[in-house]
């Protein structure tokens, strides 16, 4: 069953208008027919179950016809802080952590990113909102604008901190996550950290780790790493 973000109240017996951006998707690019089931869903209100009721040149109506109930929602949060990488990586990224239950994304400028001048952020928030759409999560992931290395550290964060570094004699050990339930973690761009940042954010209680032997692409790094995390807290 397909699923839409809607983003408005939803109410059982309501009708509700799809119109613009979410009309054009429905009825013209998954071609939705009248009278066709769907869902719809958005954070404040859950998962409903409708049927497309009208269509109209511009806009459609859908009428609301039950809740669907929910799984327990979990109470770790994992936060994850990226250093952007070539080309378009990142987007990739950001899809996979949406996909993997990540709570908040930040992206990083550190000292060997390839700086962009063009901010994405529209870009990013879109692709937000359609992995959320595939994946069956109903709360969108949050994404910030991106920030220098050092103003990670301008927040008090508490909970398990972990910086990937490949010169890191720790290799992640599932035994040190016991006891925790939100977890930060800081991922480098294709060149590493510069021994500074390492430093740096040890000094802030960030404890280095290694991935294994091998050297990891980012996108390789942050499956593994936050794939790692998602599945020992489920």
């Amino acid at each position: 069953m397909r699923r839409f973000y809607f983003q408005g109240q939803i109410k059982i017996d309501t009708v509700i208008k799809i119109e613009n951006e979410l009309f054009n998707h429905i009825v013209n690019v998954v071609k939705i027919k009248k009278d066709e089931n769907f869902i719809i869903f958005n954070s404040e209100s859950g998962n409903y179950f409708c049927v497309l009721k009208n269509i109209e040149k511009r806009f459609g109506e859908a009428e609301v016809l039950y809740k669907i109930p929910e799984n327990e929602k979990k109470s770790s949060k994992i936060s994850v802080y990226q250093c952007i990488p070539k080309g378009n990586i990142l987007n990739e990224i950001i899809e996979r952590n949406v996909e993997l239950g990540v709570k908040e994304f930040t992206p990083i400028i550190s000292e060997r990113t390839i700086k962009r001048t063009k901010e994405l952020k529209q870009k990013w928030l879109e692709i937000v909102k359609h992995s959320t759409e595939q994946c069956g999560r109903t709360d969108l992931m949050k994404i910030n604008s991106p920030i220098m290395f050092n103003e990670i550290f301008n927040n008090d964060i508490q909970g398990k901190r972990l910086i990937c570094y490949e010169n890191s004699e720790n290799l992640i050990d599932i035994t040190n996550l016991k006891g925790f339930n939100d977890f930060h973690i800081i991922l480098g761009p294709e060149g590493g950290f510069t021994l500074s940042e390492i430093e740096r954010a040890s000094e802030k209680g960030f404890e280095s780790v290694s991935l294994g032997q091998n050297i990891l692409k980012c996108l390789t790094a942050n499956i593994l790493v936050v794939g790692f995390i998602s599945i020992f807290k489920s």
